[in-house]
């Protein structure tokens, strides 16, 4: 040990003779933080200016697009081979690795000293690194120091590898400018292999497996996994090995087959370790981030360890759909470690792919190809996405195995568990893929059945319809497949009752009776009247012309519904637009009801009645939302029946809930949170999931002195410092 330590020493000595090790130390901390400090900038005055951001020190140093992590590792990239060039290709230029190889020197100790001493270059490039890291805690109340440990530690272990590379790309060559373009022929491959051969199932985990792109954005994110970091120690051990074989046999005599099962022996060795590393019974995390980002929620482990069957999970994946190319036979590596959150948890979880062609809302791609069938439709886009069409199913095949009709023959994914299964859908939004929340609500529905909560909506009367797309209807938030809100997306079943033909079904969580245009039957107003005295929870929604028809429900419920239309004076909006406020108490019965009431957030409603209630029946009740004059808009109420709470909401109009209300963008509304908040409520909190997801501390307070302290250290004082102590070094050691 003392001599490698002695051979680095001396290295580290050469490389300091040199003015690029000097130049790299005082160019490194100006490139890697002009963009971060113009960006840590542009935040603060942001947030000075009333903007409000969330797990800010995870945007600020793992952000894709200006996050300084990233950016220091897309840097590394160029510094790492001009360090390392001259480590063995200057003993080779000069002679002096004849000396080195004839000498008692054992060859590892050569090959480790040099690396050692490219580790403690690699140090000082981390000491600048986490100086910026310890900067952002002047700037980053509640920092998060642990996600920042991660990147840092992931950020090293990139150096060390790239420094592995180096030194074996030097002991190839006499010429130091090839042994630095050679390792950055090299660190180019490794960085875009992953992206070869995607397609193929038989090659595609090996490529994947080989590529150093993706294996630092995991430690940058704050999860650190077994299966990367042995990565990374198999690349560096690797490299190593094969820079130590080389000049061993420089100073041996070997056969050419010795020599070549040596080197394919270590090859085949390095799969082996990292092929078992990679499989998910054996790979171990730790999610770094101060929120457990990467780490589901206590409901969803909860669940999982109900599980006593493997949970398959196959991805549908329609050529003609427009999000096809999510499911893309070159993306499947990476939508697979999408789900690594769940393969934490779950290492026996299958994952399967169908390709297939039918009838989708691809409208654009119909209309490239005007009167063509789908087959020849689909011909064509497997020619252009060089897709084996042999093994695209045609409709007729794919129905043999399952009705993706009812999912608009979307793309798809299909969890099985045991013989139950239920889809899980992607959705029109900026996120697209589900998240635990829509995971775990369909996890629920394989796994504990009996628990999913069904929201039965009468019919019969004219009420608002959950099939129609109209904008006064209810399809968007109840079932939707391509609305995240959507009821069936987070986890409740729905179904429907005509009271005239038939009684409520006993499944039932919570009835809704959604503004209806006629009249309610003797017998249906028998039932209602039955189910409200049995202390089941009810969902009344009223509307200007509907007040008279559910009368004798509110009288019930000891609420009177007004006989005119709220109205409101506004500068842009017709005076029956309102734009209600949730009230104090409404929080009371919902957490986040408070926070929206902070934030000052509204719900829009067209053409509102007032409600006015009393507290007899047994309820105790409380508005929810007012009109700027304090009208109560929508009303809860509570009351103990049977040993049970029953749970009722009034609304005053039906609109807020409607398709039309639900796409609106100005102004800015929080209709459906709302409305997910009030069936929460009516779960007793078990639906929507609560993934329990840890709300961040971090927020961001940096001025332009700070900024510019920060810019005249980092651009100012350290390189000029570096650069001063260099010239007098070099100058000292020439005059010598």
């Amino acid at each position: 040990m003392k001599l490698i330590i002695r051979i680095a020493r001396q290295e580290l000595s050469l490389l300091f003779h040199s003015p690029v090790a000097w130049l790299i130390l005082i160019v490194f901390p100006i490139q890697i933080g002009v963009n971060f400090i113009y960006y840590l900038q542009m935040i603060g005055r942001a947030q000075r200016m009333g903007n409000h951001f969330s797990d800010v020190t995870a945007m600020v140093y793992a952000g894709l697009q200006e996050g300084f992590y990233p950016g220091v590792k897309s840097t590394l990239y160029f510094y790492i081979p001009l360090l390392t060039m001259g480590l063995i290709s200057r003993e080779m230029h000069s002679g002096s690795i004849k000396l080195l190889l004839s000498s008692p020197i054992k060859v590892r100790d050569i090959v480790l000293g040099k690396f050692v001493a490219m580790m403690g270059y690699g140090a000082l490039l981390l000491v600048i690194i986490c100086l910026y890291a310890i900067s952002g805690s002047f700037f980053i109340e509640h920092i998060d120091w642990t996600l920042l440990m991660s990147g840092a530690m992931g950020l090293y272990l990139l150096i060390c590898a790239y420094a592995a590379i180096g030194l074996f790309m030097s002991s190839l060559t006499t010429y130091q400018v090839v042994a630095a373009i050679s390792t950055l022929a090299v660190l180019a491959g490794l960085n875009f292999i992953g992206g070869l051969f995607q397609g193929n199932d038989a090659v595609r985990h090996i490529t994947y497996f080989m590529s150093i792109a993706g294996r630092t954005e995991q430690f940058i994110f704050g999860l650190i996994s077994s299966q990367d970091t042995v990565y990374f120690f198999i690349v560096i051990g690797f490299f190593l090995a094969i820079t130590g074989m080389r000049l061993q046999d420089q100073r041996e005599a070997r056969s050419t087959f010795a020599r070549t099962a040596r080197y394919l022996g270590l090859t085949g060795l390095c799969f082996l370790i990292g092929y078992i590393s990679s499989l998910p019974a054996f790979t171990g995390y730790i999610d770094m981030t101060a929120t457990k980002t990467h780490t589901l929620g206590p409901q969803s482990r909860e669940l999982i360890g109900k599980m006593d069957q493997p949970l398959k999970v196959t991805t549908y994946v329609n050529i003609l759909d427009n999000n096809y190319y999510l499911g893309a036979p070159e993306k499947k590596s990476a939508d697979e470690r999408i789900l690594t959150p769940y393969r934490r948890f779950m290492p026996d979880m299958e994952m399967d792919y169908v390709y297939y062609y039918d009838f989708s809302n691809n409208k654009g791609l119909y209309k490239n190809y005007p009167g063509e069938s789908d087959a020849a439709i689909a011909k064509k886009v497997a020619d252009i996405q060089d897709l084996n069409y042999k093994k695209v199913l045609p409709p007729e095949e794919i129905k043999k195995t399952v009705d993706l009709g009812p999912e608009e023959n979307r793309l798809v994914r299909l969890l099985q568990y045991g013989d139950k299964k239920t889809f899980l859908r992607y959705y029109n939004d900026v996120r697209i893929y589900p998240t635990e929340q829509e995971f775990t609500a369909a996890l629920k529905r394989l796994v504990t059945p009996s628990e999913i909560p069904v929201i039965t909506f009468v019919t019969g009367n004219g009420e608002r319809s959950i099939t129609k797309a109209g904008d006064a209807a209810f399809k968007m938030f109840v079932n939707e497949l391509t609305f995240r809100g959507a009821l069936i997306n987070q986890g409740f079943n729905v179904d429907t009752v005509n009271l005239a033909n038939a009684d409520i079904p006993a499944a039932t969580s919570v009835l809704v009776i959604a503004d209806p245009k006629t009249a309610i039957p003797p017998v249906a107003q028998a039932r209602l009247d039955e189910y409200i005295a049995s202390g089941r929870n009810l969902f009344v929604i009223t509307e200007p012309g509907s007040q008279e028809i559910l009368r004798p429900v509110l009288q019930q419920l000891d609420v009177q519904a007004g006989e005119m239309p709220v109205l409101e004076e506004s500068r842009d909006y017709a005076p029956d637009f309102i734009l209600s406020r949730f009230t104090d108490s409404a929080g009371s019965i919902a957490p986040r009801l408070a926070a929206y009431k902070a934030d000052s957030a509204v719900v829009s409603m067209v053409g509102a009645v007032s409600l006015q209630y009393g507290q007899q029946q047994g309820f105790h009740t409380i508005p929810l939302l007012v009109s700027k004059n304090g009208q109560a808009l929508a009303i809860a109420a509570e009351r103990k029946v049977q040993g049970k709470t029953q749970r009722i909401i009034v609304a005053g109009d039906a609109d807020f809930m409607s398709t039309g209300e639900l796409g609106r963008r100005k102004p800015y509304i929080w209709n459906q949170p709302m409305i997910t908040e009030m069936f929460r409520w009516f779960t007793y909190g078990a639906f929507p999931v609560n993934t329990g997801a840890i709300k961040s501390k971090d927020v961001i307070d940096s001025d332009d002195k700070g900024i510019l302290m920060m810019r005249v250290f980092f651009f100012g004082v350290i390189p000029g410092c570096l650069l001063i102590f260099a010239t007098v070094l070099l100058i000292y050691r020439k005059r010598r």
